[in-house]
């Protein structure tokens, strides 16, 4: 019986440790992330969302002073994918975000750009998410292409006489 209650002692003392060996050691590898206070909304290219680009651009950006100051993409998706389309917006929607005045340091941002749910006739705005992260995603809805068929059009007798008249440098009348 003495064993058991010092076996238990012994287990509540170690497992007392541990938590408060967890609480006592803050992590300091990662910085806090601040709170973003301003930013233009981002969009979905129009370019991108009609060719279905997708895919993630991963910028680090320096902040000082509450401003960002500079812009470095780390990744983006392969330009044979549409990734130019892509790195250009965010980079662009990067530089209106602002934090407040004694923010300064540098984080990274991830942009994922998304095509998901049903096809629609009509162009809709893409569902923006700003996750604690400071991450961005952009789903735009897929739109149905729309094809325009017409009959080829042929001159019309009337037109020879005019056409003429251009090819003779006379004014049309």
């Amino acid at each position: 019986m003495r064993n058991e209650l010092r076996i238990a002692g012994l287990l509540v003392a170690v497992s007392l440790a541990v938590s408060a060996s967890g609480q006592a050691a803050p992590n300091t590898a990662t910085p806090a992330v601040p709170l973003l206070q301003g930013a233009a909304l981002p969009m979905y290219p129009p370019i991108a969302k009609a060719a279905h680009v997708t895919g993630k651009v991963i910028v680090r950006i320096t902040v000082k002073d509450g401003l960002i100051v500079q812009t470095d993409v780390l990744s983006k998706p392969a330009v044979s994918s549409g990734g130019r389309f892509l790195e250009s917006p965010t980079v662009e929607n990067l530089k209106t975000w602002h934090f407040a005045a004694d923010v300064s340091g540098a984080f990274t941002v991830t942009y994922t750009y998304e095509i998901a749910g049903t096809e629609t006739d009509d162009p809709t705005n893409a569902k923006v998410e700003m996750l604690p992260s400071l991450d961005v995603k952009i789903t735009g809805r897929p739109v149905k292409p729309t094809v325009m068929y017409q009959k080829p059009s042929s001159p019309s007798p009337d037109t020879s006489s005019h056409e003429g008249g251009h090819a003779q440098g006379t004014p049309a009348p």
